[in-house]
């Protein structure tokens, strides 16, 4: 009998052991699940039935959801008529001047995503094609597509996205439009993922965010030619810490105002540099040498992944994936000469407060 007391002693263990294990995989299953969404680059095939007439109506202040139905038709995830609620967003691509077929939000309930490839989320940023009667717009939506995947090349303090194919059906019989557009990583899920919370300060200075980080964003958005962001103000910018003793990162959205895409629909912001229509400026500090020289590295040790990922990305028209290749040469041109780095770069860097 005494013998017999360790061997139930460690089966006991390893039965609980084995529970433990199962019930801390399926809730890190259910913790994870949305990353299923971004998992793959296969664009999604997806039928969005909806009374656009209603939605694209409502762009007040006190916009709100509009009943919707819609279904993915890949083989690897597909189902059918998913009921959710749609609503416009967004801000300057809201206005009917500048598209006539805005950004969306999509809102989920959890009963009904469960076991697809939206399972575990509840609202997602949908980027669309701006203009219907315009084919380059849609052109300029996967190119900037591919900056969001270019930016996830160098950090994961990024967002990711998914790229889908849409299939716009009207339930009034109006015409049906199929374009490309791409939905965007909820902003706690991004939080989730990197081990951080999102903060809403204002004020924070560039120096305050953690320095590596800094200098990637900042030599990134010169090297698509994009000024529309700012620290201080969160201007298409978000800030995530551990705690709020830890030092932040910044992590940016919408590139749609960049010199590498060129939209015909810019209208110069008070808050921004009049003289900032589509050109490449760097907007940070002047920071050390040495962190200089690691950055441009990290720079360099990624260009053949910049140049493979534009080049197989084939759904985009081979013209603008050539543009899109020459700019960013001319950026690598531009950090691998000692003097365009003084003239461009140095020169008009803005100097770090002694007291930091």
């Amino acid at each position: 009998m005494k013998n017999i007391k360790p061997f139930i002693f460690l089966l006991l263990f390893f039965v609980i052991g084995i529970n433990f294990q199962t019930l801390a995989y399926f809730q890190t299953k259910e913790s994870i699940a949305f990353v299923d969404l971004f998992a793959e680059d296969t664009p999604l095939q997806i039928d969005l039935h909806a009374d656009y007439v209603s939605l694209f109506d409502d762009v007040s202040d006190k916009r709100t959801y509009h009943d919707a139905k819609f279904s993915v038709r890949n083989s690897s995830c597909a189902f059918d008529e998913m009921p959710i609620k749609l609503r416009t967003r967004g801000h300057f691509r809201l206005r009917k001047q500048t598209c006539n077929f805005p950004p969306l939000k999509f809102q989920f309930e959890n009963d009904d995503a469960k076991g697809t490839v939206f399972q575990g989320q509840k609202k997602l940023k949908y980027v669309s094609h701006c203009q219907n009667f315009k084919a380059h717009y849609e052109q300029h939506t996967l190119e900037e597509y591919l900056i969001y995947k270019m930016y996830n090349v160098f950090t994961d303090y990024s967002y990711q996205v998914r790229l889908a194919n849409v299939n716009f059906i009207d339930i009034n019989g109006k015409d049906t439009i199929q374009r490309y557009g791409f939905f965007i990583e909820d902003k706690s899920h991004m939080a989730e993922r990197l081990g951080r919370q999102a903060l809403k300060f204002r004020n924070i200075k560039q120096y305050q965010v953690l320095r590596s980080n800094m200098l990637i964003l900042s030599l990134f958005q010169c090297m698509i030619g994009n000024c529309d962001w700012d620290i201080s103000r969160l201007h298409n910018v978000d800030l995530m810490s551990v705690s709020e003793y830890s030092l932040p990162v910044a992590v940016p959205y919408d590139f749609d105002w960049s010199a590498i895409i060129s939209y015909d629909y810019f209208v110069p912001d008070p808050q921004i540099d009049l003289e900032a229509k589509y050109k490449r400026r760097y907007k940070s500090f002047r920071w050390t040498k040495e962190e200089f020289e690691t950055a441009f590295a990290t720079f360099h040790e990624h260009r053949n992944d910049l140049a493979n990922l534009i080049s197989d990305f084939t759904i985009l028209d081979k013209e603008n994936r050539l543009k899109l290749l020459s700019y960013i040469s001319e950026f690598y041109d531009l950090i691998a000469s000692k003097a365009d780095v003084k003239e461009f770069i140095l020169r008009k860097a803005k100097k770090i407060p002694s007291d930091y």
